[in-house]
Formats: structure tokens, sequence, C-alpha cells
């Protein structure tokens, strides 16, 4: 991409925005970058720029002479401010677009609503067992910019949102990776539709020789990829695949080119690894087709021991154990969780409403959990659909709610925080939830 002098707008100064107007400058662009926030607002990060960047604050209009429009993951692609700049034909794309055209490696890019993080991770782990350079990024917290330009690099793995994928054109993953499709963002996207069509697009660019791994199991997910054109390989926890991995018994098994092997034995797993074998399967599966050798993958995942807030172990007090799955942010999360957990579930659930459908859970609540404590702004919401068919209970704090599930509990059970909702109502994000309920536990 040619873009010394030419001119471009970064639309927002959060940490992907801040990466690609340094990025851009450094490489003699010309730089704007316009913030709906105050700079006082803002804190260090104001101070983090390139010199040569200028910033219009409080005002996130798109300057008119701009060649490229680079938009942050919170902007919405269809807002109406970027109407003009839509009319006049100029280019708007994400960061990980802009990433993606300086690349100078083959890309490994994972999607779907859950499990992203931990399957970017695990990649990341199983490749670097494999002694190939792969660093990791993208929505996992480190922009795709600020990797892209790296020499000496086998495979960039980079996690992706739907919010990321609103804009990309030529964005074209090496191997591409759809985890599972359930309603999530609508506050966002509107529809389930879009959404999947947003999920999608993580492998519309891909050519035949590329690789796209996906669900065996999720209908979406292979709805969303049917038009695809790339090479197919499949992960599964309940059947067979023709090619890929899959889970049989106490075994994972790889089967590729017509040979088949066992990766390893699921026992010989941390169980928080256990309780993410769609992401183990993928992971595996990517992996595989990156070149990594059966024992890098095996050996990666039994020293795997999970991540924060993803049904994370926290504390075992009078024989019951505390999970902190703060990251479980949407329904889909959710019901993943409760499946994966076998013994009697006391959970805390609840936050800031995403327009997400709870009706799905009712049936999978009064088969998995035992009593369920609310919390934040969707109590009624959840009440409504359980209508009294169910033990349950408010909480007005999360201190409140983890003393009521203890006193629900007995030895043999499981708390678990797992809120199938954001955390804005009452905390500054998942890992603020999540670490405030780690205190509390802690403190029991």
């Amino acid at each position: 991409m040619d873009i010394e002098n030419k001119t471009f707008c970064v639309i927002g100064m959060g940490r992907s925005g801040l990466a690609a107007a340094n990025f851009l400058a450094d490489r003699g662009a010309r730089v704007r970058i316009a913030e709906a926030r105050s700079e006082a607002a803002l804190g260090e990060a104001a101070h983090n720029l390139h010199p040569a960047v200028g910033v219009t604050y409080g005002n996130s209009t798109p300057s008119d002479d701009a060649d490229c429009i680079v938009l942050s993951p919170g902007v919405d692609i269809d807002a109406d401010f970027l109407a003009p700049a839509r009319a006049r034909g100029t280019e708007i794309i994400s960061e990980i677009e802009l990433a993606s055209r300086f690349a100078q490696a083959p890309i490994i890019a994972i999607t779907g609503t859950n499990g992203k993080t931990t399957c970017t991770t695990l990649i990341g782990n199983m490749l670097k067992q494999a002694g190939k350079e792969a660093p990791t990024g993208g929505n996992i917290g480190t922009p795709f910019i600020t990797l892209a330009d790296r020499n000496s690099v086998d495979f960039f793995v980079i996690e992706v949102s739907s919010f990321q994928l609103e804009a990309v054109h030529h964005f074209r993953p090496k191997i591409a990776v759809l985890l599972n499709i359930t309603p999530d963002h609508l506050d966002r996207h509107k529809t389930l539709d879009r959404y999947i069509e947003l999920k999608g697009r993580i492998a519309e660019n891909q050519l035949e020789s590329d690789a796209l791994v996906l669900n065996q199991d999720d209908p979406l997910v292979l709805e969303a990829t049917k038009a695809q054109r790339s090479r197919k390989i499949y992960f599964s926890q309940k059947s067979e695949v023709e090619e890929g991995v899959f889970l049989q018994g106490p075994v994972i098994l790889a089967r590729f080119a017509g040979k088949e092997e066992i990766v390893c034995r699921v026992d010989e797993l941390k169980e928080p690894t256990r309780w993410q074998m769609e992401n183990v399967l993928a992971s595996a599966a990517a992996a595989y087709l990156a070149g990594a050798p059966r024992k890098a993958i095996a050996d990666a995942l039994r020293d795997y021991a999970g991540m924060a807030h993803r049904l994370e172990w926290v504390r075992t007090l009078n024989g019951v154990d505390f999970i902190n799955d703060s990251k479980g942010t949407n329904v889909g999360a959710l019901k993943k969780s409760l499946e994966s957990i076998t013994r009697p579930v006391i959970l805390i659930a609840g936050g800031k409403d995403k327009s997400g459908d709870f009706t799905p859970l009712k049936e999978l609540l009064n088969a998995r959990v035992k009593h369920m404590v609310l919390i934040g702004e969707t109590r009624s919401k959840f009440r409504q659909i359980l209508n009294g068919t169910f033990s349950y209970e408010d909480a007005q704090s999360l201190k409140d709610a983890v003393d009521q599930a203890c006193k629900q509990s007995e030895p043999g059970d499981v708390v678990l925080l797992s809120p199938a909702c954001a955390s804005f109502d009452m905390f500054a994000n998942y890992e603020d939830r999540g670490n405030q309920f780690k205190t509390i536990v802690y403190e029991l």
C-alpha cells in the first residue's frame, strides 16, 4: 500500500486507532485523528502520539480531504457521520485491513462468538512449541498493525471480531478459523443475519490454496461459509470429520491427507482445558495446517492452564469450586460453559443487556443449574423467561451474589460467574467484574 504523502483520517484514539496513526505517520503519511472524547478524558493516551499526527478532540467527523479513513473497532461503519465520506467514495477500512496490507508473513485469523482469545493463544503456544515465530495480536489486545511489518515471522496469529470485519476489503488469512456463531452484538449489528454475514467475511477473500477451519457441529458456521472457495477443514466434538480434528471417546484424533493419529488423551489435559474442548480441537486443526508436529501440539495442550476470566478456576472452599467466567458476555458463552460442567451449578448471571434472547437458555438452566443468583440490569429479563419455574433470587451487588451462592451450595457444587451480559452497568469491563469476583471469593 502506497501511503507516503497521502492523507489518512483515523477515527477514534483507542488502542488500535493510536497504533494505526503512529504506524502511518512513521511511514510518511499525513495523519489526523478524529476523537469524540476530550483530551482530558483520554489521559495518557493523548500524549503517546507521533508528533506529526494532528488530533481533533470532541468531534469524530473525518476531514473532507482524507484519502482513506481507518476505523477503530468501536466505530460503526454505518454511522451517519461517515455518510459524506461514503458518498465521496473515500475508502473506509479497519485497522486489521490496514495491517494486512503490510504483513510480511501468512495470517492465521480466528473469529467466532466465543472462544476467540483462547483459540488464538493456544495456536500461538502450539506454533511456539514447534519452534515457529508466531506473534499473537488483533482483538486479543495487541493491535495487528504493531506487528505487521515484523521480519522473520512464520505466521501472524490474529483474533478478529465482527466489528473489525465490518471494514475489510482485501484481508486474506492463509488459515481462517470460525469457531461458532450465536447471537451477539445485535445492539450494533441489528440482525442475526448481518452478524452471520460478518463472521463469514473472515474467509471471503481466501483462495483455493487457503484453508478454512470450521465447526462441523454448528449449523450457522456452515451456513455462513457455504459459498467460500477455500479448502475446508473441520473439527467436531460429536462426530468424525473427513479431514480435521475430532473427539472420539477419551482421545483427540487428527485426520489429514488420509492419515489418522492420536493427538493426546483428554485426561492428560488440565481440567480447565477440558472445559474448552471446542477451542482445543479448532486450535489443533489450525496448528496442523501451519506445519506443527503432533508432539508440539500435544505438549502445548498439556501445558495450557486456561486464561483469566474464561472458565478460570479460582478456589475450592468446603468442597465447592468457584469458577470465574466473566468473559461469558453473551447467551452462547453461558450455554457452552454450562454444557462443559457436569456437576451441580449455582449460577451468578446478569448485567447490561446486549439485546440477547435469553429464551433458549430456559431448558438448559432447568437441566444444569441448581440455583441462580441474578445481578445487574437484566434481572427482570431473566425473571420473565424463568417465570417461577426454577430456583433463583436477586442480588444487589456482586458481594451479595457470592454470599447468596455460598448459602445455596454444598460440597461437590460449582459456583459459576458466567453473566451472559456485558459488564458496563456495574463494572468498568469484564476484567473488572472477574477480578472483583476473585477478590470476593479469596476473602471468604
